[in-house]
């Protein structure tokens, strides 16, 4: 049976990295170990030709499938489970994924092999299914690729990075005060509430100071939850970095997962119980 003790011994991490579209989430992922595999759900792989450049890696490191539904991806999970050569899987992005699930629900409904009502069978998972339920073929898909995800994380020790883009959203207390945050985009609104509790890394991207002409953005990431914007990390990093054109990967989060397995405890204090009186 497994004890604290041995999580000390971080040798992969489960993350996710949200924010608004061009703040360098996917750039940050390809800093991490190679080799890669990218389940490509936005298909655009050629604007990571740059930063691989900038980051000296060599692009025979960097692999990628591009994906327009859900069952070629779960099949090509379904492989990594039992074998994966790699060090770092990144899914890029969920919000697309979600995108192309309800899109597959869609061609098959009204496709020419068209069936309705007991005829359609359901499914879910297996995509086909009927109005409201293609939200819960989306959530049932997200989910199933997550679990699988976990499996190959924990049982192949591999980097796994989920990419998100994010909404800001009101939402209003039952007294009727108004607060605003930013939140995954699904189609499916309940399981992009899920997303972030089966990560044990949440970064929010964002820019830190506004683009100056001559000097460009100062690309930044949160690890600690602002209220408007949720975050988490279990490694010793700063609540706020400022990582601009740097390998967030090699410059932050190595020597941070390094410190942690420095400081592993080697004795334990023992704690005295805390006496109370009972009566007056």
């Amino acid at each position: 049976m497994p004890t604290l003790t041995d999580e000390f011994a971080i040798d992969a991490l489960f993350s996710l990295f949200k924010g608004e579209p061009g703040t360098r989430k996917s750039t940050c992922a390809l800093s991490y170990p190679q080799p890669q595999f990218w389940l490509s759900w936005d298909k655009k792989m050629k604007s990571m030709l740059l930063p691989m450049k900038n980051f000296g890696i060599n692009p025979n490191q960097v692999s990628y499938e591009d994906y327009s539904d859900w069952s070629k991806a779960e099949m090509k999970l379904k492989q990594l489970q039992t074998s994966c050569p790699y060090k770092t899987i990144i899914a890029d992005s969920i919000t697309s994924c979600g995108d192309s699930i309800m899109g597959q629900a869609k061609r098959l409904k009204t496709g020419t092999t068209r069936r309705s009502g007991a005829a359609a069978g359901k499914q879910i998972a297996g995509i086909e299914v009927n109005e409201l339920e293609d939200f819960n073929a989306e959530a049932s898909a997200l989910l199933d690729m997550i679990s699988m995800l976990k499996d190959i994380h924990q049982y192949h020790k591999v980097h796994v990075i989920l990419i998100a883009h994010v909404i800001q959203v009101e939402y209003k207390s039952v007294t009727g005060e108004t607060h605003f945050s930013r939140s995954i985009v699904t189609a499916a609104k309940k399981v992009a509430a899920k997303i972030p509790a089966y990560c044990e890394e949440v970064y929010h991207f964002n820019i830190d100071k506004g683009f100056v002409e001559g000097a460009g953005g100062s690309y930044a990431l949160l690890t600690e939850h602002t209220g408007d914007d949720f975050a988490r990390t279990s490694l010793p990093l700063d609540k706020k970095i400022v990582f601009g054109n740097e390998p967030l990967y090699g410059r932050y989060i190595l020597p941070a997962m390094n410190r942690l397995k420095a400081d592993k405890p080697t004795t334990t204090e023992k704690v005295e119980p805390i006496e109370t009186k009972t009566g007056w």
